[in-house]
């Protein structure tokens, strides 16, 4: 069910939203599509996924300390590697580019 707020935004319902970021984050989902079947702004979408709310699932609350912990530290992770590769691949595009400048000097350097 969505309803018109009194600041002229749709409501959304809270678990349709966090449902939707979801899809979205795994993939199933493209935020256009999103604003086309909940009948709302893109802005409206992207604040959804900067939103720190998560569903939280019976295992998520069973869960001991110690995996919690792990949990938290494999999230760390998969987040740094994330960032390592999109450096180094960052870093390798302007190598190439570089690689590929330096050859066209060498090439000129030759026919003089």
């Amino acid at each position: 069910m969505t309803t018109q707020a009194s600041n002229g935004r749709r409501h959304i319902p809270l678990g349709a939203r966090l449902e939707t970021a979801e899809r979205i984050r795994a993939g199933l989902l493209a935020v256009e599509d999103a604003c086309r079947d909940h009948g709302v702004a893109p802005e409206d979408v992207e604040r959804w996924l900067a939103s720190p709310e998560r569903p939280v699932s019976v295992a998520d609350v069973l869960a001991s300390p110690e995996e919690r912990r792990l949990t938290r530290r494999v999230e760390r992770l998969v987040a740094l590697i994330a960032a390592a590769d999109e450096l180094v691949r960052a870093l390798n595009e302007r190598l190439e580019a570089e690689c590929k400048k330096f050859g066209r000097i060498a090439q000129q350097g030759s026919r003089a």
